[in-house]
């Protein structure tokens, strides 16, 4: 049951969500009363809050600040690379801003025409 736990609710996935949720609410312009708009805002500060805590370390504030980060360009990814996020998501190990471009740098473009290339490689890029 743990192991059920950590695959389904490790914090980038959490993060994530809660950062989906507030471009939601704040991106569009809403038509909601201002004190329903707030509200909604407070309760996902108060989630980002228990998912991204305040660091008392430069070190861990940069980790943190790294993985706000890394989920923005998650975020904001076109469609077609749905399937580079929800890897990145879905790994046990939160990998590092540098790692995290590195990887959707090496998602081909356009599906290649090359028969000697497959779906296989491409997807091998992605995991390493």
């Amino acid at each position: 049951m743990e192991q059920v736990k950590l695959l389904y609710t490790n914090d980038t996935q959490c993060l994530y969500g809660v950062c989906h949720n507030l471009l939601n609410v704040v991106a569009p312009r809403t038509q909601d009363p201002v004190a329903d708009y707030l509200g909604k805002v407070n309760v996902l500060f108060h989630e980002f809050n228990e998912v991204l805590p305040a660091a008392f370390n430069p070190a861990k504030e940069i980790e943190q600040q790294s993985r706000f980060f890394i989920v923005v360009i998650l975020h904001e990814l076109a469609e077609k690379y749905s399937h580079v996020r929800n890897q990145i998501l879905d790994s046990p190990i939160i990998p590092n801003f540098t790692s995290t471009c590195s990887t959707l740098l090496c998602v081909p473009c356009q599906p290649s025409t090359d028969p000697h290339v497959t779906a296989n490689n491409s997807s091998a890029l992605v995991s390493t």
